[in-house]
């Protein structure tokens, strides 16, 4: 039997997609295709390593045409693994043997194919925020110190470098944050919470300030991995984004009124928007670290990196 030919060379994104993962879904072991692009594939081979699946070759490399060999070497379907994991996730009171299952499992895929398989889920159907919701969590907790002990370290001036000295600002200023809101929890009048007025005021100004590094990543590093086939997980960061801008503005205006409100009412949105920021901030700063960010260390050529102007 003839071998297959995907050649999706000059398609638009969403076709050339359709095409490429119509022939992996339905592959059977011992099967397999040659895929023919116009630029080289590395999101989709670092995919298919990772899922342990395919066996996978170079055949020609550029400058104009890259060729690779995909091929079927066992059944096992990570894919549809995960896919029936988050079903499990998204219903009420979850099992503990549901959840070690799931991290189970999240421990044998590095943080490049997680990143890739939740991108094929969505483009499936699934909901960026049934994913952040009911595996992001599990995800890193799975991975925790090995998705650290991985990562591809940088040094001044990469980009990368400095989008992460930033983050250890950011971190910084929420761990002070969650301080704060342990203290005010047990606190009664404005009184009681006079000693942390200037440390919140600057904790809340720098949140406002680094929307700027939300923003950068946003007008350069999206656009950029997004031209290499990562697409869902820039948007999910994307959304998060979203949420925070919000969230720290409101923070900003109640720490910069109090005389506006009463200080049960105070103490309550301190808690709320300090709360939420201290920890899915926080949560977001990690993935970007060490899944995002890997994903643009491994995509983006030398070249490429030189002209982030971040």
């Amino acid at each position: 039997m003839a071998e297959k030919i995907i050649n999706v060379k000059g398609l638009e994104h969403t076709e050339r997609e359709k095409r490429i993962f119509s022939a992996i879904d339905s592959a059977k072991k011992g099967e397999g295709f040659k895929l023919i692009v116009e630029f080289n594939p590395i999101p989709l081979v670092y995919m298919l390593n990772g899922m342990k699946e395919f066996e996978i070759k170079y055949e020609k490399e550029g400058p104009d045409e890259w060729v690779i060999s995909v091929k079927k070497i066992s059944p096992e379907n990570k894919k549809q693994g995960l896919k029936n994991i988050l079903i499990e996730l998204k219903k009420k009171n979850v099992s503990k043997e549901t959840k070690q299952k799931a991290k189970d499992m999240l421990k044998g895929i590095d943080a490049t194919t997680i990143g890739l398989l939740e991108q094929e889920l969505i483009r499936e159907g699934m909901s960026s925020k049934e994913i952040r919701d009911n595996l992001c969590d599990i995800h890193l907790e799975a991975m925790g110190e090995e998705l650290i002990k991985k990562r591809i370290e940088v040094k001044s001036p990469h980009p990368i470098h400095t989008l992460m000295e930033e983050h250890k600002l950011i971190v910084e200023a929420l761990e002070k944050l969650a301080g704060i809101v342990r203290d005010v929890k047990n606190m009664n009048s404005y009184k009681d919470f006079q000693p942390k007025v200037n440390e919140l005021n600057k904790i809340a100004h720098l949140l406002v300030d680094a929307e700027n590094h939300h923003k950068r990543e946003e007008d350069v590093l999206f656009p950029m991995i997004r031209k290499h086939g990562i697409i869902e997980p820039p948007n999910i960061m994307e959304e998060d984004h979203k949420e925070f801008i919000k969230r720290k503005r409101e923070l900003f205006k109640v720490v910069n009124n109090p005389e506006k409100y009463k200080f049960e009412e105070f103490k309550k949105k301190i808690i709320e928007y300090g709360g939420y920021l201290s920890k899915e901030l926080k949560s977001h700063i990690f993935k970007e670290d060490n899944i995002l960010y890997q994903m643009a260390l491994q995509a983006l050529s030398k070249k490429e990196e030189n002209l982030w102007g971040l």
